[in-house]
């Protein structure tokens, strides 16, 4: 049986019975997180349920939904497009929200000049994001697709894939699933980004995953080996980031002349589950900024765009280092 018939057959209607089992379970699991919510204070089983069953819900609709956009073959082309960025928004805003809510975290946007490009939809853009603490993908998605109407073109990473809902909407909305381990990355990236319209955009994290101590050290051993000892230099210079892989950014800008460049850096994400548990019942800040760079700034050649990435991925580590260190508590 191949991997495609094992999520489909195996593995989707695991998670459907799981997820049903917990919404008729909802009650009784209600009052099991009541009950133990005083002995790990601010509520935070109840929390946790709360958001968990906003997830379930939402991921069994948007399952529905799209069951039901494969069953009215009428809807084609962009109508069909159209509809199934609608799912995604709706699902992604619904779990953002939720998540928000239940770690008590308010959102400060920095970079008027980004976000009214952003806004105005005139051109396709390029988001090139740090990775760095739980639910900053999430975040960064939620607000191209509510905050500023984009339609996002994602990379993510195969495993996603076991995810029912995912996989469909993968599959069904120009995004590509890719192994950072091996595979044709970089063509299925610059596939992904063409024939971008204004309102489109390509959502890459460059560092491969989220920031760690281990992530950072491995990508300078990685440049070293490669013989890029100028890059290596400079990403041991940054403290908050680990170094860009540039094939992907590339990529996307080659198969995207046109389109404008736009680096995200964030601060306030928790940085693991456990910080996650442990700062659940604070009132957190999270502050996201943004730079736009239009098209036309980008360099030419290749080796100056890659210094060039490499010198924003400093302008954010350095953004990063001026923030106050952990969570960003609320006043």
């Amino acid at each position: 049986m191949t991997l495609r018939l094992v999520r489909r057959r195996v593995i989707a209607p695991l998670v459907l019975v799981g997820e049903l089992v917990t919404l008729a379970a909802s009650p009784v699991l209600a009052a099991v997180a009541a009950i133990l919510s005083p002995l790990f204070g601010g509520r935070r089983p109840l929390r946790l349920l709360a958001f968990l069953l906003v997830y379930v819900s939402r991921h069994l609709a948007g399952l529905a939904a799209c069951g039901g956009l494969w069953a009215a073959g009428r809807v084609r082309g962009r109508r069909l497009l159209g509809a199934h960025y609608r799912v995604l928004r709706w699902f992604v805003g619904g779990i953002a929200r939720a998540a928000l809510r239940a770690g008590r975290t308010r959102v400060e946007v920095h970079g008027p000049e980004a976000e009214a490009a952003l806004r105005a939809g005139e051109r396709p853009v390029i988001v090139l994001s740090m990775h760095s603490g739980e639910g900053d993908s999430l975040l960064v998605l939620d607000h191209l697709l509510s905050r500023y109407g984009r339609r996002p073109r994602v990379v993510m990473h195969e495993t996603l894939r076991l995810d029912p809902l995912i996989a469909v909407l993968g599959r069904r909305l120009p995004n590509r699933f890719v192994d950072p381990r091996g595979g044709e990355t970089e063509t299925e990236i610059a596939a992904m980004s063409g024939g971008l319209g204004p309102r489109d955009a390509v959502l890459i994290f460059p560092e491969g995953g989220n920031f760690s101590a281990r992530r950072r050290r491995e990508s300078i051993e990685r440049l070293e080996r490669r013989g890029h000892f100028e890059e290596a230099a400079s990403a041991r210079a940054m403290r908050h980031v680990a170094a860009p892989r540039p094939g992907g950014a590339l990529a996307a800008i080659a198969a995207a002349p046109q389109a404008d460049v736009v680096f995200v850096a964030h601060q306030g994400f928790p940085q693991s589950l456990r910080e996650t548990w442990r700062t659940l019942p604070d009132a957190k800040v999270v502050t996201v900024a943004l730079w736009l760079v239009p098209a036309a700034a980008i360099p030419v050649d290749e080796q100056a765009r890659i210094d060039w990435l490499f010198d924003w991925w400093r302008t954010l580590d350095e953004w990063v280092g001026k923030r106050p260190v952990g969570v960003a508590t609320a006043r």
